[in-house]
């Protein structure tokens, strides 16, 4: 009797004999799947012929072997009966015209030798370049988990849809690459991400609860356009042992509405408690608006105040590139009316590409390099305002030419417009670099903000005295905002600034004057005094051992201003004054001679290595230095999240948002370190795959 063909035996329970499997069938492609090691390891696999070509061997058969089975099987003939052999484990089963080929088959689902996994890790040959165009050979091992790790942190750092592991082009573009890698789907893919990052979480969430020094906090509120749903970013910035200053997302969280003020106290309180910090803040920094202020007046009483700086009273930072939005938008409202005939010619030429391209030829024709493009700017944000003026002022000649060439271009400025637009630039471009400068997470900004705020009150007054009666209005608007925010400098600025070795408490003798005025600039400087005392003596007990220093980049320094200008004068006229009788190590800081004002100073590499004569003092400047003035560092992450939550993608439910966002910014900031196999086993088993539905659970709190 002729054999059946494999297809013909589906369904089918043949006998099995010893070592045979269940009955489910074989894919016609299963010697394919043949790890390279089996096939080495059994010549014979490899003298196999293909399934059209084998004939039995068998006395007066001349009918061809066509089940699938005879790929991975060899018919032999022992003492007079024919056996079929695995080509993987060598078993031997029963063969013949009677026996057929079910048992096989059940025998290779199940054949522990032919299913034996490969790795994780299977050991490769890889061809490198050597000297000489030497081809070297190395041996590299292929990990299908570091692989499937390394595909999620990808999806995260550049923003790829999660459905790219299903795009038919990127599996034939990774089987080319490693034909090994097993690709998976997108719910997978998901929620390895959202596995990694709970995993990663809890790794830095340890690290806060036993992190000894203390925590800058900025925080925002974000609404997404397409989602409608409220979001807030929670950044951390601190100094860590080895005097690194580091800032990095510890969440993007689901807020649920009202986002009123007891809703972000409650998800901000209950943020910190997860991570440990409710103890080590040094301060939290917001934009100004209520709800943020009164959340801030509500969150001492949920926190142990005793265990903050001077009893949490100084905790409130407000974000100083908000107050310096506020102050700009109400000096540009009175301006509006002069620089409007800029802003129309901007607009004129810039309508439509065929009048941006006769600007264009223009500036070829006059020879003007043409390297920044106008842009009409938007009236509700200054900063754009500055931009397109700054840039329209560059082609002056250009506007002058077309007026004369162009009869429907009738909006043209006068050379009076001209004028006041280069002095509004100019103004403007003090702000501008001010803001830019505060809003730096790479570098140390408490010790600048005093001065550059004195810089800008100093400005405002000069402003005042212009003969354009129009700068004189925006100089008292202007002057108004800034006594209703930053009369009463934030205490811990001050001392911020006392802790810079190049100013002491010289830049508060020198600077105070101008905004206090002489007669009550002794008494606020009296009240730094004493916060600075009352802070050295909370932190005498508490000075800990020194750490390894990493190099650090050093802080930019800013261009000449009036501030300084006032800090030179104060200290070339201040009187050398013997030291007295040292008591504490406050008092040999301060009586210490003042470095140069303008060497390029790293601060925190000076308290780590320099400040190590004062412990306190250098415990208590790692607590300060690292306060952030704005809350950019929250607001960056919006930027992102734009795209993340972009149209395409707004069904992302709010815990998958956030594991994107935090590990695309951990992974940036180089804050995951390694991944071990065992580590990432704990990742399968985190969700289950079934459909993303809204849930209120996954937000940051629970409602009511």
């Amino acid at each position: 009797m002729m054999h059946r063909s494999l297809a013909s035996q589906d369904g089918a329970e043949g006998s099995a004999v010893a070592g045979s499997g269940n009955g489910n069938s074989v894919d016609p492609s299963a010697s394919q799947h043949a790890t390279p090691t089996s096939q080495a390891a059994t010549p014979t696999s490899q003298a196999a012929t293909p399934t059209s070509q084998v004939t039995s061997g068998r006395a007066g058969s001349k009918r061809k072997l066509t089940s699938a089975v005879w790929n991975e099987m060899e018919s032999k003939l022992e003492n007079g009966e024919w056996k079929a052999e695995c080509n993987y484990c060598h078993k031997k089963f029963a063969s013949g015209p009677r026996a057929g080929t079910t048992h096989l088959r059940s025998h290779l689902d199940s054949c522990p030798a032919r299913h034996a996994p490969m790795g994780p890790k299977q050991q490769k040959l890889r061809l490198t370049k050597g000297e000489g165009g030497k081809v070297n050979v190395e041996n590299i091992i292929f990990d299908q988990e570091k692989a499937r790790k390394d595909l999620a942190l990808m999806i995260c750092e550049h923003e790829y849809p999660l459905s790219i592991v299903d795009h038919s082009g990127f599996r034939r573009f990774c089987s080319s690459l490693q034909p090994l890698f097993n690709m998976v789907c997108r719910n997978t893919i998901r929620n390895d991400i959202v596995a990694m990052h709970s995993a990663q979480r809890e790794k830095m969430v340890n690290f806060f609860a036993t992190f000894k020094h203390r925590v800058a906090i900025t925080t925002d509120l974000w609404t997404s356009g397409y989602q409608k749903r409220g979001y807030m970013a929670v950044t951390a910035h601190y100094i860590d042992d080895s005097w690194n200053l580091k800032s990095f997302l510890m969440r993007f969280a689901y807020v649920p509405c009202p986002h009123s003020a007891e809703v972000i106290c409650e998800a901000l309180y209950e943020c910190l408690v997860e991570w440990h910090l409710e103890r080590k803040i040094s301060t939290i920094t917001l934009d100004n608006c209520t709800s943020n202020d009164k959340a801030m007046d509500i969150l001492p009483d949920k926190l142990d105040t005793s265990s903050l700086m001077m009893n949490g009273q100084l905790m409130h930072m407000r974000c100083a590139a908000h107050i310096l939005n506020l102050i700009v938008k109400d000096g540009m409202r009175v301006l509006e009316h002069g620089i409007e005939s800029v802003r129309d010619s901007v607009a004129f030429w810039s309508a439509t590409p065929k009048r941006h391209e006769k600007f264009e030829k223009m500036a070829k024709t006059l020879n003007i390099e043409y390297n920044k493009r106008i842009t009409l700017d938007c009236k509700t944000r200054w900063n754009s305002t500055y931009t397109m003026i700054s840039i329209a002022v560059q082609y002056i000649d250009i506007f002058e030419k077309l007026k004369a060439r162009e009869k429907k271009f009738k909006c043209c400025p006068t050379k009076d417009d001209w004028k006041f637009a280069k002095e509004i630039c100019d103004r403007l471009k003090l702000f501008f670099d001010i803001t830019e400068l505060f809003s730096g997470t790479k570098y140390v900004t408490a010790n600048l903000f005093f001065p550059k705020v004195i810089t800008i009150l100093l400005a405002i007054r000069k402003w005042g005295n212009s003969d354009n009666e129009l700068i004189q209005k925006m100089s008292e608007e202007m002057k108004d905002k800034f006594e209703k925010y930053w009369k009463d400098i934030h205490g811990l600025m001050s001392v911020a600034t006392v802790l810079d070795p190049r100013y002491k408490l010289n830049i508060l003798n020198a600077l105070y004057g101008p905004l206090y005025g002489r007669e009550h600039a002794a008494t606020e400087i009296e009240k730094v005094r004493k916060l600075l005392i009352g802070l050295v003596k909370q932190y005498k007990d508490e000075v800990e051992g020194e750490d390894t220093w990493d190099a650090y980049v050093a802080e930019p320094v800013g261009e000449e201003d009036e501030a300084m200008k006032l800090y030179d004068l104060y200290m070339s006229s201040r009187p050398t004054v013997p030291s007295s009788s040292i008591h504490t190590e406050l008092d040999l800081y301060l009586e210490e001679a003042c470095l140069p004002r303008t060497q390029e100073l790293d601060i925190i590499t000076w308290w780590k290595v320099s400040g190590s004569r004062f412990p306190t003092l250098q415990k208590l400047a790692r607590d300060i230095l690292h306060i952030p003035i704005t809350s950019v560092a929250s607001e960056c992450a919006f930027s992102t999240s734009g795209r993340v939550l972009s149209a395409h993608r707004s069904r992302l439910t709010p815990n998958v948002a956030e594991a994107l966002m935090c590990m695309q910014a951990w992974s940036r900031a180089d804050m995951l370190g390694g991944w071990d196999s065992t580590l990432f086993a704990t990742f399968q088993s985190v969700l289950e795959d079934d459909e993303e539905e809204m849930d209120e659970s996954t937000s940051i709190i629970t409602q009511e």
